[in-house]
């Protein structure tokens, strides 16, 4: 016992004395600063008289240095020092400094927890599956990947949607062998859900369920199944997330499946473009005007059909032989099989058109332009050459500052409303012709709908030319994604 008392002895002289040290080095550090302080203030003296300032603001300032002279004078570093000293040894209880202790504890712990919860907030983006185009060697680049980054909102209008089934457009091809590539590798530039110029994740439409809005959406709300088309320089919807501007979406008919819905909206937005705004038809003028849609089984014909017979117009068509009952079923009032007939003959029997609708490309434009009225609209819906996609190293350069320059000015290089396209795609075409889904008179028609590991399948199959209506890709698993930009924008 004596030994242990000895040595607490021993160790509060040790303490002791370290504090005394502590304080002469503190005391010396005080009256070097007083010191210095005196010196400045002596300095400044000199200064103020050697300067020609007024009487009335010298003398100002001449107090205040008085002032802070005697404050400084006041301060007693050793003073200061035996009175927090006194002041531990006999106001400081056991208690006191158990009370301290569990204090640090408890806060040190409080810490770390809160510091491990923000950490686990910061998490590494999340991977999904998409159908993408890693070259522009064509159908040959087309694959299924699993490491695609999960998009997030980043913008207060976006709306971020899990898709359950995606449609393949026949532009999904041309994509891949480039088109639209400069423009889309300029705006890439400033999405920050794009990681560089590949992989193009290809798509134009899909349905799917609203996961997460920004705070300025109000066409829908979290847990809304939705419809939606992107233009082509648009990030496309063969993924199992997308994010969209909301005036790219509407609500889901009640009447469509994922995969009927998903076959609709580009085909919708051609058809709509070519029959409304460039051939000047609608609800109020396509009654008794002739419409002739070549091909028109493909997926923008089976819509042009059913819009120009739901507005009151008569429709021929021209399609192969074994698509005829389904070019009857949709309505057309007249229907010419070019596979075992001459269509040119027979369209010669018939009256001309006030407008026809080239679904083809091309190759049928003269043969077009004979059969239409004077006066009436030949239109067609195959993509057309972008300038930009021949653009050279001087062209290209200075494309991209003109790029630049626009997303300074706006702010917005992704504009939404196909501004940057050769229609427009819209939210607000697919309100439009909603009351015809509901009502019956526009169907959609899926000609094959593929899981999404058979994505190279559905392509391979698109490519041949052969599909009749929409070729579908499902996404029927999917795995919960973590929008950390969502929280930004329903928080801030």
């Amino acid at each position: 016992m004596d030994h242990l008392l000895f040595l607490a002895q021993e160790r509060a002289e040790s303490v002791q004395l370290s504090l005394r040290s502590a304080s002469s080095h503190l005391v010396h550090g005080l009256q070097s600063a007083r010191d210095g302080a005196r010196e400045a203030y002596n300095n400044s003296l000199e200064a103020i008289k050697q300067q020609r300032f007024s009487k009335e603001l010298a003398e100002r300032i001449r107090e205040l240095l008085i002032k802070l002279k005697e404050a400084i004078s006041a301060i007693r570093p050793s003073e200061l020092y035996e009175k927090c000293l006194i002041f531990f040894l006999t106001e400081v209880t056991r208690t006191h400094i158990y009370f301290g202790g569990v204090c640090f504890l408890v806060g040190g712990f409080v810490g770390l927890a809160v510091g491990l919860r923000l950490r686990s907030c910061i998490v590494a983006p999340q991977r999904m599956r998409a159908v993408v185009a890693n070259s522009y060697r064509g159908i040959e680049a087309i694959g299924i990947v699993e490491d695609v980054v999960a998009p997030r909102i980043t913008e207060p209008n976006q709306v971020l949607i899990q898709v359950k089934a995606a449609g393949i457009d026949y532009l999904d091809i041309k994509i891949a062998e480039g088109y639209g590539r400069v423009l889309r590798k300029q705006l890439n530039k400033y999405n920050p859900n794009s990681d560089g110029e590949f992989p193009v994740v290809l798509g134009r439409d899909c349905s799917g369920i609203v996961v997460a809005v920004g705070k300025a959406v109000s066409r829908v709300e979290q847990g809304d199944e939705v419809w939606l088309a992107v233009p082509f320089y648009h990030p496309g919807t063969l993924s199992e997330y997308i994010v969209v501007s909301e005036d790219l979406v509407a609500p889901k008919p009640s009447k469509l499946t994922y995969e009927g819905a998903a076959a609709l909206p580009y085909s919708i937005m051609m058809a709509w473009d070519a029959l409304v705004s460039q051939g000047g038809l609608g609800p109020e003028t396509s009654s008794g005007k002739r419409v002739l849609v070549h091909a028109g089984v493909t997926g923008v014909g089976v819509v042009a059909i059913q819009l120009v017979r739901a507005w009151g117009g008569n429709v021929t068509t021209t399609v192969s032989s074994r698509a005829a009952p389904l070019a009857h079923m949709l309505g057309a009032d007249d229907v010419i099989t070019y596979d075992n007939s001459n269509f040119d003959k027979e369209l010669m029997l018939r009256e001309k058109y006030d407008l026809i609708l080239n679904t083809v490309g091309q190759v049928l434009h003269d043969s077009c332009l004979k059969y239409c009225v004077p006066g009436g609209v030949v239109v067609t819906t195959s993509a057309s050459h972008l300038v930009s996609d021949s653009y050279g190293y001087v062209m290209g350069g200075l494309y991209s500052l003109y790029m630049r320059a626009r997303y300074w000015f706006t702010k917005s290089p992704l504009v939404t409303g196909g501004r940057w396209a050769t229609f427009e795609v819209n939210g607000t075409v697919l309100d439009a012709v909603l009351p015809l889904v509901d009502s019956g008179r526009l169907q959609a028609v899926v000609d094959k709908a593929y899981s999404a590991q058979d994505a190279e399948v559905a392509f391979a199959h698109v490519a041949k030319g052969e599909q009749i209506g929409k070729t579908v890709v499902r996404f029927s698993i999917n795995s919960p994604v973590r929008n950390l930009g969502m929280a930004f924008w329903q928080d801030h």
